[in-house]
This record gives structure tokens, sequence and C-alpha cells, in this order.
């Protein structure tokens, strides 16, 4: 039988447990890599941000381990120059024919609407451009002729990527979340057909989604600490 005060340690125990997940790690960017040679990632000197310097074709910079669960901060800055076209970040990413992707359109141009996209990449059949194919799975949209980025801005980026769930935040506002079925993998940065784009200070952290066993941990542990004043209050009244 477990008793008020064993409830009360395990109530202890579970809520150091979900403090030390809550804690951010640097993202250290030494370790990561790109899986084509579309792009040029330069990587700075204290491994803290990449600036993607090439203008072509689709080009992903992918961290060296897979994630789940797990919420991601950081900023990119926009370039401030001429072009317009996509900046973005790629998620569970298992294989160049098997992830999820965010981009950014700053304007429209030839059928590329301005604006946010999320996509699930399923082949290689797809228009990146378009986002368009047998092989592209559009999730959601936000598009519209003030949607797009600003030239030389810098933006704050969270992401939360769990197994059902996505949530996109850019500067405070939520530009996505939807639900699903999503499986572990890689996180990364996305350009395409847009140079000089920076990204900087990305860290992660569990995200804030315990288990239903936790909570009816909590509520026991909260029950036994009930339980233990009540015994207390009972002694005193009884002397």
């Amino acid at each position: 039988m477990i008793t008020g005060k064993k409830f009360f340690v395990i109530s202890i125990l579970t809520f150091l447990l979900m403090s030390i997940n809550a804690f951010a790690t640097a993202i250290d960017l030494s370790t990561w890599s790109s899986p084509d040679s579309n792009g040029n990632w330069v990587v700075s000197s204290d491994h803290t941000s990449v600036t993607q310097t090439r203008n072509g074709s689709p080009t992903i910079f992918l961290s060296d381990t897979e994630y789940s669960n797990t919420v991601f901060n950081g900023r990119f800055t926009a370039p401030n120059n001429w072009d317009n076209d996509f900046i973005g970040f790629v998620f569970g990413y298992q294989s160049s024919t098997d992830y999820l992707l965010f981009d950014w359109k700053q304007g429209y141009q030839s059928y590329a609407e301005e604006g946010f996209t999320l996509s699930k990449i399923t082949g290689s059949n797809l228009n990146f451009w378009t986002h368009t194919g047998d092989d592209i799975d559009v999730l959601a949209t936000k598009y519209g002729s003030d949607q797009g980025w600003s030239d030389g801005q810098t933006y704050e980026f969270t992401l939360e990527y769990t197994t059902n769930s996505i949530e996109i935040i850019i500067d405070g506002a939520e530009i996505f979340n939807v639900t699903g079925n999503f499986s572990p993998g890689k996180f990364g940065f996305y350009n395409y057909s847009q140079e000089d784009v920076t990204y900087q200070g990305f860290d992660q952290q569990a995200a804030p989604v315990p288990e239903p066993a936790t909570f009816l941990l909590f509520g026991l542990g909260f029950v036994g600490v009930a339980g233990i004043g009540k015994i207390r209050f009972k002694k005193k009244s009884s002397k």
C-alpha cells in the first residue's frame, strides 16, 4: 500500500523530472550537414548561427539527431536584397522523400503564393515552387498580399513538434496549429531560390506534453499531501 508520504515523494520526483525536461539546450550547428549540394551553408565560428549564401534549387541544412515531442526556439534573419523567394524549416525528416516542410514566400511570383505553407513530402514527384504534385500533401496554408516576410527583418521562431500536433509561432503570432500522426525525425533549415538567410541562436527542449500517467502521479501525490495534512490536523485536535 502506498502511503500519503510515498505519494508526496512521488509527486516531488515527478515535478523535478518535468522541470528538468523543460530546460532548453542550445543547438550546436557544427554537427549539422546538408543532404544536398544545392546550397552553401556557412556556420559561424561559435557554431550558433548559419548563413545560406546561394540562390538556387531547394536546399536543406539538417541536425544529426532525430527529434519528437520537442520545442525549438530561435531567430532567423531575412535577406535585405532584391530577391523574394522561400525561407523555412524541415522537421520529422527521415529521408529526401519523407519529411515535413514549412516554407515562407515573400511575394507572389509565377503561381507561387505569398505567405506560409505547411506540407508533408512523401516522394520526389512534386513541384516545390507551387506545392503541387503526387508526392506532396499540403496540410495548411496562410496566403495573402500582406503575408510575406520583410527585407532585413529578424524573426523569432517557435516550433512545437509532437507525435500528434504541429504548432508554429513567429514573433508571438500563431501561424499554424494542426493535428495528426507525426513521426520522429531530424530538424533543419530550408531555402529555395533565396540567398543570404541567417538562422541563429536555436535551442531545443522537451515539449510540455506529459503522459496521462504523469498527471495521475501528480494527482495522487497531491492527494497524499492533503492526506498527510489532514492526519496532522486530527492529531493536533485530539490533544
